[in-house]
Formats: structure tokens, C-alpha cells, sequence
């Protein structure tokens, strides 16, 4: 069995219980490291790192827009997980009535999840598809998820991970949807669900356009830290992305992060650890930088343009422009004196 720490507040590295408030309000000793504050980081600047983080720069909590795709998403999410939140089905075909939106707000008060009628059977077909194909799947964590009962797994949801990193001896945090734990293999698990399609034609992009790789190598890194079974190879490490579909007829992709992807995001996650001991040693948090930047143009642009000079029929036969392009010569100043 793994110890779990029941516990709001961080006293030592492990795995802990702990509310989702708590978790966000960073609970550790001394201001601490997170997924999205590391990402912020390097995408954004230290600033705003500064400006978002609880500890460093407290201030009240936004409250969210309210949202039927991320109600649907939540409610799926404890659903497969089997977590004990609650549900509250509101009986409305949408949230224009007053008492509708009053039983919305009265349930989320509650910490539970509201849900119309239509989004509840939505979130009930999302989570028996996923176990249909989970039931009979290659890998025992995803079986897991599908038959609880029937894997000798330690499944552990919505656990928190905090540990002390080598890179400045600072704290760090990660909340991950599950760890399957078995005797020669750990895997992490995280949920998505969306409105658009997860086809592998797709799904790669998702991915990387929401920056998943950076979570993968952010998380191992926390777990490799807590499990060192995991270095000396006596325990394999695995990180997978389910991708699920709220429109029926609610596909599943599963996908792991490649070995050209787990590099660059452990390249992207050690930078971040690296500014940060650094921000923290010399509490100096910088934003952008204020010398006159030069864009570089992607290649598509080039691409774009070649591909459209060939084939747009209003862009030929228009002869030669007599104005010579900058480039061809480029200005260069009078010299003021010539060489000796």
C-alpha cells in the first residue's frame, strides 16, 4: 500500500489528500512551484509567474464563468474516477430561468457539480463509453479505470504530489487525476474532455498546442522524486493522456507523449526550474523585454504566399513590377570617412 498524507497543508514530501482549494492556494512550507506557474514562467515571464501565484501575490480568487462543457467535463471526470463528489441534477432544459440558475449557484456553493438534465445523461453516456473500451485494453491502469474492483493496483485519484527539487532545494506541487501503482509500474493518468474531435488526426495537435508534454515532463519529474524505484529501473514510469468527446458518439483517444516531445518538454520543465531558482534567489521577477524586438516570420507565411502566388488565377499573367524590391539592395549609410 502507498501511504497517502491526509492532510490541507504540506509538512514534508509525499503524496497527499487534500482538497482542491487547498491545493491551489499553495499549502507548502514557503511559496512552491506548480505545473501552471512553471509554464508561465517560460511562455510568459517571471512577472507574470509573480502576478498568478497565491503565496507571492495573494489575492482573492477569480470566480469562474459558468460553463455547461466544463460541468459535463467535471461530472464525467468524477464519474470514471469514482470520486465521491456530488452530482446535483438540475431538472431545466437550460439555465434561462431564474430557478434554474438559482439551483446552479446554490449546488456549486455546495461544492457540488450542477448538471441539467440533457448534460447529465451526457456525462453518464461519456463515462459507460469509456469503460466499454477500457474493459478489454492492453494496459492494465486503463483496464483500472474500467473495473476497479478487479486490478491489484493502488489507485490513488486526485492525489497531490509535493516534493523538494534538487534545482534550489524549492518546493513543487502537481495535482494528478490518477496514479496506478503496482509493484513494477506507476502510471499517470489524466482525463480531457472537449467539444472538438480527438482523432489521431488531431489528437497529436492538441497536445502540443496546449502545451501537454510540458505537464508530462513536469509531473514525471515529481514522481521520479518520490519514487526512486523509478531510476534504478525497478519501476516503469508511464504518463497517459485520455481525450474523450462530449458530442456522441463520444470517442476516446489515448496518447502518450513521444521521445522528440518528452526531451523538449524536460528541456522546457528544467528551464523553468532553473528561472525559478533564480527569480527566488534574487526576488527579482522580470516581464518582457523592453529592447525593440524583431518578429521573425514563420515558415507557413512563406509557404502561404508561394503556394497562392502559383495557384491564384487573379495573381497571373500581371507582368513585372518596375519597383525594385528593398531586399535586392539593401540601404547601407555613406561611410564617413574611407579606410586609411
Amino acid at each position: 500500500m502507498i501511504d497517502l498524507i491526509h492532510s490541507e497543508t504540506i509538512v514534508e514530501p509525499g503524496l497527499y489528500r487534500m482538497s482542491e482549494a487547498s491545493y491551489h492556494a499553495d499549502p507548502a512550507p514557503v511559496a512552491s512551484l506548480s505545473r501552471s506557474i512553471a509554464l508561465k514562467l517560460i511562455d510568459e515571464s517571471p512577472r507574470h509567474a509573480f502576478t498568478a501565484h497565491p503565496r507571492l501575490n495573494p489575492q482573492e480568487p477569480e470566480e469562474k464563468a459558468n460553463s455547461n462543457i466544463r460541468e459535463i467535463g467535471s461530472a464525467a471526470h468524477a464519474l470514471l474516477l469514482n470520486q465521491p463528489t456530488e452530482i446535483r441534477v438540475i431538472d431545466a432544459k437550460d439555465y434561462k430561468g431564474g430557478k434554474a440558475q438559482g439551483e446552479r449557484k446554490a449546488a456549486q456553493a455546495d461544492g457540488a457539480i450542477p448538471l441539467l438534465v440533457a448534460d447529465h445523461k451526457t456525462a453518464l453516456a461519456m463515462v459507460a463509453k469509456a469503460r466499454a473500451l477500457f474493459i478489454d485494453s492492453e494496459h492494465p491502469a486503463l483496464r483500472g479505470l474500467a473495473d476497479p474492483a478487479g486490478t491489484s493496483s493502488n489507485l490513488l485519484n486526485e492525489v497531490t504530489a509535493a516534493w523538494i527539487d534538487p534545482c534550489g532545494d524549492h518546493w513543487a506541487r502537481a495535482r494528478i487525476d490518477r496514479l496506478d501503482v503496482a509493484l513494477d509500474r506507476l502510471t499517470i493518468l489524466d482525463y480531457k474532455t472537449t467539444g472538438m474531435q480527438v482523432s489521431p488526426q488531431a489528437v497529436s495537435r492538441t497536445l502540443y498546442n496546449n502545451t501537454y508534454h510540458f505537464q508530462d515532463a513536469f509531473y514525471r519529474r515529481g514522481i521520479r522524486r518520490l519514487f526512486p524505484q523509478i531510476d534504478r529501473h525497478e519501476m516503469k514510469l508511464d504518463f497517459l493522456f485520455i481525450m474523450q468527446e462530449q458530442e456522441a458518439p463520444h470517442e476516446v483517444s489515448v496518447v502518450r507523449v513521444d521521445n522528440g516531445g518528452r526531451l523538449i518538454g524536460e528541456k522546457m520543465v528544467s528551464n523553468a526550474f532553473l528561472l525559478w531558482r533564480k527569480c527566488m534567489a534574487e526576488n527579482r521577477w522580470p516581464g518582457y523585454p523592453t529592447e525593440i524586438q524583431t518578429a521573425e516570420m514563420p515558415a507557413y507565411i512563406d509557404t502561404s504566399w508561394s503556394a497562392r502566388e502559383i495557384e491564384d488565377p487573379r495573381l497571373q499573367g500581371l507582368g513585372l513590377d518596375p519597383f525594385p524590391f528593398f531586399e535586392s539592395k539593401p540601404y547601407r549609410s555613406t561611410p564617413i570617412a574611407g579606410p586609411c
